[in-house]
């Protein structure tokens, strides 16, 4: 029995510390690259999905190569090296939730590269992926307590970013939740989020010229109120 037990120990002292990730693979073709924080890579289920992700992206890109590749030498026009790019980053944790965002940048040799951003919350204890309206104790309790606030905000930087011109159309109009990359952050890294970011990719929210649309909202006594009770000691008020 003791030789079980030290053994056990030392399989234990042994096991290697999760480590940030990162995987390059450039090529005169293609540059290729993706990442994530040492505390994605600690949560083995995690860890799996982004690796599996990163080699499907892998296959989809060389596979773009290979018929762009074709494609120019039909057309007898130069090749442009792609470029693929997944960066995932820390946006704050608590005991329970990890909040991640991500930028996504890709060029295929068009007119220009495009640029994406996501976001990701895992719940340690459900051992899965949650989303941020999932937190809140009924349903539409996020919108209720944030759309008003996020909307005025956005059109505020629009009008900014745009010198004052009013646009109508898929331009001028709110984006839907569904649209947004949508993350809590801890700013202060003391393990409670005191924001909300919201998110629109080129495209979502304005012309590509215009880039990304960044929101942040306040958490407020309010908005925690909404929540699950298991949720509400993740999050604190921003302070002033």
């Amino acid at each position: 029995m003791k030789l079980i037990v030290a053994t056990a120990l030392l399989l234990t002292a042994a096991a290697p510390a999760p480590r940030a990730v990162k995987i390059e693979r450039d090529s005169a073709t293609l540059s290729f690259s993706a990442s994530w924080p040492v505390e994605a890579a600690a949560i083995p289920a995690l860890d799996r999905r982004f690796r599996a992700d990163t080699d499907k992206a892998w296959r989809e890109a060389r596979a773009t190569v290979v018929a762009e590749q074709k494609l120019t030498k039909e057309q007898k026009r130069p090749y442009n090296p792609q470029s693929y790019l997944m960066a995932w980053t820390k946006a704050g944790q608590s005991k329970r939730l990890l909040s991640l965002q991500n930028e996504h940048f890709t060029f295929t040799g068009g007119a220009h590269p495009n640029t994406d951003y996501g976001a990701l919350l895992w719940d340690r204890a459900l051992g899965r992926e949650v989303t941020p309206a999932s937190l809140f104790a009924t349903a539409g309790g996020l919108a209720a307590k944030t759309r008003t606030a996020y909307c005025a905000a956005l059109d505020a930087e629009r009008l900014k970013r745009r010198q004052g011109v009013k646009l109508d159309g898929e331009f001028g109009e709110c984006p839907k939740y569904a649209e947004l990359a949508i993350s809590p952050t801890d700013g202060d890294k003391d393990g409670r989020f005191e924001t909300l970011d919201f998110v629109a990719s080129p495209y979502t929210a304005g012309a590509y010229a215009e880039g990304e649309y960044e929101i942040s909202l306040p958490v407020t006594p309010a908005l925690i109120a909404a929540m699950k009770p298991p949720y509400r000691a993740s999050f604190e008020t921003q302070r002033q």
